[in-house]
């Protein structure tokens, strides 16, 4: 049996483009102990190069490692719609389910329609009649707080939309701006189970200790990615939780099974909340494509629920495939 793992070629040598090579490497470890040959295929500029690369390789099924092409995040979907194009298996969400996540504003406009809590936004060509702040800046497309600092964080809306207009000048590409929830942060990794169940793993809560007291608590590129920042070393994930808090986290779990009906989930998934003050949760993000490195907060949260890495991939891996693995029909 053979397994293509494609993945985003690495554009420079950031910490985020890094990882996406760390997981290529511990799946491909894992895979082959489940004796299915893997073979690396990078998904550059080229769709008719990854296009050629599968059609010699005719593998069983793609491991879809792709998070970012042609320098964004917003054409991620292109490689799902090739797998379903060629009639490949693939791990991971649909090609209409990660366009529609591809873009947190349309992401934001959806979970409105169904009525799930998301805080007031706008973007550029939009009425911004909401009053007070702050407000917090945002990539449309962007993952893994690229282009989020400190100073992402102002007080107004005026502040808001000129922050916009200097993000998209050094970073490009879509930005807009959040009301900031200044409370509590959770991460709450999704895993698919027998015939399309979902199973909500143990809840992450990221942790302000002794955060800087000039920096808006939130976790920002360098505390995402700069092992050297203070800011790193201060945002922990923590999975112990007070008796008092086990009415919030049931109310978490309601409302990742309804994301994944909405947006059709499927595979890994991640969604990010902030609760507020007064208890209310709020999902900053959904994200369709997670991390699977070993030291990520998913695997983190699947170590919690007592899963091994091994035990995560073969659950990612499609239905079919599966059982002949299973079956040692390789």
């Amino acid at each position: 049996m053979k397994a293509a793992l494609v993945y985003s070629g690495a554009a420079d040598d950031s910490a985020d483009n890094q990882d996406t090579l760390v997981q290529l490497k511990e799946i491909s470890v894992i895979l082959k102990r489940l004796n299915i040959e893997t073979y690396d295929v990078v998904f550059n500029k080229s769709v008719g190069e990854v296009e050629r690369s599968l059609f010699r390789i005719k593998p069983d099924f793609v491991f879809n490692l792709v998070e970012t092409l042609n320098g964004t995040d917003s054409l991620i979907y292109l490689a799902a719609a090739l797998y379903e194009m060629m009639k490949i298996p693939y791990t991971g969400c649909s090609a209409i389910s990660l366009a529609i996540l591809a873009s947190k504003i349309r992401q934001k406009q959806m979970l409105r329609e169904v009525e799930l809590p998301t805080a007031d936004f706008f973007y550029d060509g939009t009425e911004a009649d909401f009053s007070g702040g702050p407000w917090i800046v945002k990539s449309d497309s962007e993952h893994a707080s690229v282009g989020i600092n400190s100073d992402s964080v102002v007080r107004t809306v005026t502040e808001a939309k000129q922050k916009i207009e200097q993000k998209k000048i050094v970073f490009g590409g879509e930005w807009f701006a959040e009301r900031f929830i200044d409370g509590r942060e959770f991460n709450l990794s999704l895993l698919p189970i027998e015939n399309g169940k979902l199973r909500v793993l143990p809840p992450a809560e990221i942790c302000f200790v002794n955060f800087p007291k000039d920096r808006p608590k939130i976790v920002d590129y360098a505390a995402k990615w700069d092992t050297d920042s203070k800011a790193y070393h201060a945002t922990q994930r923590s999975f112990e939780f007070a008796p008092g808090d086990q009415s919030l986290l049931l109310k978490l779990e309601k409302i990742c099974h309804q994301c994944w009906q909405v947006f059709g989930l499927r595979g890994a998934a991640r969604i990010d909340f902030r609760v507020d003050p007064n208890g209310n949760p709020w999902i900053l993000e959904i994200n369709a494509n997670p991390c699977l490195s070993s030291d990520a907060g998913f695997m983190g949260a699947a170590k919690e629920a007592e899963l091994s890495t091994q035990d995560v991939i073969k659950k990612l891996i499609p239905s079919a495939i599966l059982i002949r693995v299973l079956s040692k029909d390789v």
